[in-house]
């Protein structure tokens, strides 16, 4: 039998940040302009990550990758993977929302249907 990998939870971890609101979903004060190409969107990524979860805040940036995940229709989907000190590669998955979706999508009540 080969390695199982390891299941990554976000929101374990961001537990252990001081960085949720009352909903425990995992919130950071930075932010990101979702309309910088990837290349200047990318150390502005980098730090959110650093930010929403503490196992990762000393990470050198050198072990990290962020690519653009397609199939978002009203909103910008980047997979940020990571290398962590332990060896274990690990991904997650942020979401910028589009611009004016509040107007269309109510963002608490989506917030409610994951778990």
């Amino acid at each position: 039998m080969g390695a199982v990998p390891k299941t990554f939870n976000a929101m374990e971890d961001a537990k252990l940040s001081n960085s949720t609101n009352g909903d425990n979903v995992p919130y950071s004060s930075l932010t990101v302009e979702a309309s910088l190409s990837l290349p200047e969107m990318t150390p502005r990524v980098i730090n959110l990550c650093k930010d929403l979860f503490k196992n990762w805040a000393t990470l050198d940036d050198s072990r990290f990758s962020v690519q653009t995940v397609s199939g978002g229709i009203t909103n910008l989907l980047l997979k940020v993977s990571v290398t962590e000190e332990n060896g274990n590669n690990v991904s997650v998955t942020v979401r910028f929302y589009g611009p004016n979706t509040e107007y269309v999508i109510d963002r608490q009540r989506e917030l409610k249907v994951f778990p």
